[in-house]
């Protein structure tokens, strides 16, 4: 097990003042002038403003906050030089690909950090991701940008390939509203991979990817497609080969689940003729049917339910950053200025999971249990009272704040804790 003091340590470096301006300036974010707003400040204020309602409301809003923290700094003079014109430069001359490096940076040290034993279902494989998307509304202006399927709107898309391990988007893009959800490429050649979708990204040739890939998937049954059985457990049930599910289903019995071979098209010629298990529970009145390639018997049909089911931690996810987050509507009007508000709400949302899983090994409880509203509570409350802190930082000075913050979110973050118990 990795010494907490050292974990402590790669943290601090990662987002150190240092750090930040080198990585600053390997995306050509040079600070020319100390007083006006360097990279770090600039950095951190936007991560802070993530977590702050108020800071959210509009571009005056987010200035007003920026001279506050500022003050803390330098003095009222010099922070009053920050205009709304100084702040809309910055959210269109800073790459937004410095802040995706810092989240990318943060999030391969967290995976590291993690146990990857605490799910039973998940062991069998090497990863397991959610693949999904949510609209997110953005000014008006850049209707012919974002085009939004409501007229005279606009609003962008974020998808976003979910960890259900981890909790986190390990890889986001941004389209227009009106893009389908199919286009969004999340599938990669590695094997051993689980994919939860759900029906949105129900396709033959995403399911063939997959099985090429050597990985597996997990994907609600399409109302419109009747797959043909091809093979099936019981001798009672062999009369139902080469017939499709909708000749069968009024036949089934709601008590048992049903567990079949089947091939996605009732189409003989069909290119896809890859063989699918289909598995289906009667729930609340319905038949519910899920197919997927992963045939080992160890997986019952509760157990793939089980596995879908786990997909609802990316619309947590969506929600927590939305909501919590306030990032339901973003008030930059460029987009490289959107992206730098999305990826300073991904990188607060990852500190706060850090913050959790750090708070999870100190007391022993699993990381399920802490409630990321209360933590992010925790969190903004520390940023916003050492802000001043973090504009002229050491190490030691970082360290010593992630260790009080790791305390206080294990004495109040858990959800509650008469029902938390060590694993």
């Amino acid at each position: 097990m990795e010494n907490i003091e050292q974990i402590y340590d790669d943290f601090a470096s990662l987002l150190s003042n240092e750090e930040l301006r080198r990585l600053g300036e390997k995306y050509h974010i040079v600070d020319e002038r100390v007083r006006r707003l360097p990279i770090c400040i600039f950095f951190w204020l936007m991560v802070l403003s993530a977590s702050i309602p108020a800071a959210r409301g509009g571009l005056m809003q987010l200035v007003a906050f920026f001279i506050a923290a500022f003050c803390q700094l330098f003095s009222t003079q010099k922070a009053l030089s920050l205009t709304r014109m100084a702040i809309s430069k910055k959210l269109k001359a800073h790459s937004w690909f410095f802040f995706r490096a810092v989240y990318n940076r943060l999030l391969e040290r967290y995976v590291a950090l993690l146990s990857q034993s605490d799910r039973r279902l998940l062991s069998r494989f090497k990863e397991a991701f959610v693949v999904d998307s949510s609209v997110i509304r953005v000014n008006r202006i850049l209707e012919k940008v974002f085009t939004s399927v409501h007229k005279g709107q606009a609003a962008l898309k974020l998808h976003a390939k979910f960890s259900i391990r981890t909790l986190t988007a390990t890889k986001v893009q941004v389209t227009e509203s009106k893009r389908h959800d199919s286009r969004f490429r999340g599938i990669t050649q590695e094997p051993n991979i689980l994919y939860l979708f759900d029906l949105a990204y129900f396709a033959f040739y995403r399911f063939k990817q997959i099985i090429e890939a050597g990985s597996f998937f997990v994907c609600r049954l399409k109302s419109c497609c009747d797959p043909r059985l091809v093979a099936v457990e019981s001798r009672q049930q062999k009369h139902w080969v080469g017939k499709c599910l909708s000749d069968i289903v009024a036949s089934l019995d709601k008590n048992k689940p049903l567990d079949v071979t089947v091939q996605l098209s009732s189409v003989k010629s069909a290119q896809f003729k890859e063989r699918i298990r289909l598995v289906g529970l009667f729930y609340e009145g319905v038949w519910r049917f899920y197919i997927t390639n992963i045939f080992d018997k160890r997986f019952t049909s509760e157990s793939i339910y089980q596995l879908y089911k786990s997909r609802w931690g990316v619309e947590i996810f969506f929600n927590e950053i939305k909501h919590v987050l306030r990032l339901a509507h973003v008030i930059s009007k460029g987009k490289n200025g959107i992206m730098i508000e999305i990826y300073s709400a991904l990188i607060f949302y990852l500190m706060t999971r850090i913050v959790i899983a750090l708070s999870s090994r100190k007391t022993g409880f699993p990381r399920t249990s802490y409630s990321f509203k209360r933590t992010a509570e925790v969190v903004k409350a520390f940023l916003t009272t050492h802000i001043a802190q973090f504009f002229v930082q050491t190490k030691n000075q970082f360290v010593s704040f992630l260790r009080h913050l790791v305390e206080a979110v294990s004495a109040v973050g858990l959800r509650d804790k008469k029902h938390c118990h060590s694993p």
